[in-house]
């Protein structure tokens, strides 16, 4: 049966009427019918008002199945139960629903973030080129100190995006570090979600992936053809404006389809991934500290901020393979 089936035929093995139901979950007469019809669908809240009035478990109305059997054990006793059998922190639904809707809030705002900081050179590089065009108006030391302004100001704007969220975000850091527990029926509505949000998420992924190999062409084409040295620093931006918007993509994306997996503790927020994590985390935030020092080193020393970039796209391919060998020093530790 489907959820539809499911509202209708416990309603009748109760003897409630639609009137009745709809008064019990406060809601209208037409709401009730429209489930019933399969024209539309209650909410999650409504959902799980419903198991605990019918005495049956979320899964059982969330799933759909051939079999009629009904699950009749109540949802509180479950929830009781893993509360006594467990010492992992109970997550409720009200938790689970605000947590989803911060990290979705979050997101957009973090990938801004990170966007402006791909983004920060870009007027830099611009203008350097432009200088050293004849007929320009713009000297070096303008461009100079204009560009690096702008780039300063962006770093500064992102740097405060990434202090004010993540206080804001800090009393969800102990779902990444620590065990939890989903309250009876929890699961089942947040793993609907994930499994909705998903072709969204891979969607972003796959045009992410696509604008990063993508953005290296006009570069990779510019050189080649003989083109100024203006033309390929034009270039050059456009690849960072490019690799900012699959950025952006992939990281308003990923923050969503990661809140389902910390609330599910899949995929690398598993109790023993968090664990590998608590103990290896000074290193990898060592890792990107050394990073960001060779990074502003090597650009401040050779002012070649239109190939320094370079730097974050060696470190991110090779921070896969330094946390495999992390990992793999911890196990054998272990």
């Amino acid at each position: 049966m489907i959820l539809s089936e499911k509202i209708m035929s416990l309603r009748k093995q109760n003897g409630w009427s639609q009137e009745d139901l709809s008064e019990k979950l406060d809601v209208s007469r037409q709401s009730v019918s429209k489930w019933e019809s399969g024209s539309s669908i209650p909410d999650i809240e409504k959902i799980v008002k419903m198991s605990q009035i019918f005495g049956v478990s979320t899964d059982y109305l969330l799933k759909d199945s051939t079999d009629d059997d009904i699950e009749t054990e109540p949802v509180y006793e479950k929830e009781n139960d893993v509360d006594s059998l467990s010492n992992a922190k109970l997550i409720s639904l009200d938790f689970a629903n605000e947590f989803i809707d911060s990290s979705k809030h979050f997101a957009k705002r973090i990938a801004i973030a990170v966007s402006l900081c791909i983004l920060s050179p870009v007027l830099l590089i611009f203008l350097c080129g432009l200088s050293e065009v004849p007929s320009s108006c713009i000297k070096e030391g303008a461009a100079v100190a204009i560009g690096l302004t702008a780039l300063f100001v962006l770093v500064a704007c992102a740097v405060l995006i990434f202090i004010l969220d993540g206080m804001k975000l800090a009393k969800y850091e102990f779902l990444e570090k620590e065990p939890i527990k989903l309250m009876y029926g929890v699961e089942a509505i947040i793993k609907r979600k994930k499994e909705a949000y998903e072709p969204t998420f891979r969607m972003c992924i796959a045009i992410g992936v696509a604008l990063c190999i993508l953005s290296v062409v006009p570069v990779s084409v510019a050189g080649p053809c003989g083109a100024s040295s203006m033309v390929i620093l034009a270039m050059t931006d456009l690849l960072l404006i490019v690799v900012a918007i699959a950025v952006f993509l992939m990281i308003s994306s990923g923050m969503v389809y990661s809140s389902y997996s910390k609330l599910l503790q899949e995929e690398e927020y598993t109790i023993e991934a968090k664990n590998d994590k608590n103990r290896n985390g000074n290193v990898y935030g060592a890792y990107w500290c050394v990073v960001t020092a060779i990074y502003l080193a090597w650009s401040f020393i050779t002012k070649n901020w239109d190939f320094t970039w370079i730097v974050w796209v060696v470190a991110g391919v090779l921070f896969m393979p330094f946390k495999l060998i992390i990992d793999s020093f911890t196990k054998k530790e272990k």
